[in-house]
């Protein structure tokens, strides 16, 4: 385990099918630097882990149930397991968001077999359906423990010297005792059966999109993924993330595009057909349009490139 910078192409999306951390120790840390990120984003997207992040530099905004975070330097918030949600970059001049991040499945405090803990201290909060998400505020005295907490994680974890799996458990725990018994404070709006309903139905949708986006495909075939019609289609979009499908779909397309034209050296015939697209004319205007330049131009001019690692 230990902490990464995460440039453009590894951004992940949808229902996330990569674990955080392993069977054997299911938590893992990270720092998430904006800049690299196509578009300074990470997109729609949701994992059965619960996420904690605070944030290092720069703004970030948070997107979930409609309802928008603005975080700003040495704030953080909890994202309850599979919320869905979004992050974006507030550029503040030339600096871009940095995130220290870590996410872990429930069992790693408790047995979610159904053990005491489980029951009494993980299952009130994993299952509040009004609990996506909570800022958390340094100001705070107990939610300001929680962010310390949370930067002290992520460094045991870029560390790793001897036990600091244990140092890591023992931190989550606090942090997580510390969350259940201060809970009632949380702001939490009510979350009627449509909205839970209509965010059931995004999911589905999405996840086809980013399963299906290199194909060719109609607003009927993304509705068909959470068998509704193409009406309600739209309606779930608009009300959900504000967009419409085809919209959403080619957003997405483009920001594989983005990938794509930054991390591999294919033609940019390829990078249009790979991502969906069936006309290199269409391609280059909707690109235009987004990024104010053509697929060559942004290559040429190295955007979305992050520096190497060590």
């Amino acid at each position: 385990m230990e902490t990464t910078q995460q440039p453009a192409a590894e951004t992940k999306e949808l229902r996330e099918s990569t674990a955080h951390g392993t069977p054997e120790f299911p938590m893992q840390a990270y720092v998430n630097h904006f800049r690299w990120c196509p578009e300074h984003l990470i997109g729609w997207h949701w994992h059965p882990e619960v996420e904690l992040s605070v944030v290092l530099s720069g703004e970030v905004e948070i997107f979930i149930n409609n309802t928008v975070y603005k975080l700003t330097a040495g704030e953080g918030f909890f994202i309850n397991t599979n919320a869905m949600h979004m992050q974006a970059a507030v550029p503040v001049g030339d600096e871009y968001p940095v995130l220290a991040t870590i996410c872990f499945l429930p069992d790693f405090i408790g047995d979610c077999g159904g053990d005491l803990i489980f029951r009494r201290y993980i299952l009130p909060i994993t299952s509040d359906k009004t609990l996506r998400c909570m800022k958390l505020s340094p100001g705070n005295e107990w939610q300001s423990g929680i962010i310390g907490a949370v930067k002290r994680v992520c460094e045991l974890s870029a560390e790793q010297h001897f036990g600091y799996e244990l140092r890591c458990r023992d931190l989550i725990g606090e942090m997580w005792c510390s969350l259940a018994e201060n809970i009632g404070e949380a702001p939490s709006a009510p979350v009627d059966r449509r909205t839970i309903t209509n965010e059931k139905r995004l999911k589905k949708m999405l996840s086809y999109i980013y399963e299906n986006y290199q194909n060719e495909t109609a607003v009927e075939d993304i509705a068909r993924a959470a068998n509704i019609s193409k009406s309600e289609c739209f309606r779930c979009f608009r009300t959900m993330i504000g967009k419409k499908p085809v919209a959403f779909l080619n957003e997405y397309r483009l920001k594989k595009a983005l990938e794509l034209l930054s991390a591999t050296d294919m033609q940019i015939t390829e990078v249009c057909l790979a991502c969906g697209f069936g006309h290199i004319s269409y391609f280059g205007k909707l690109f235009r349009e987004a990024y104010g330049m053509s697929p060559r131009e942004y290559r040429n001019q190295g955007f979305g490139k992050a520096p190497e690692t060590s």
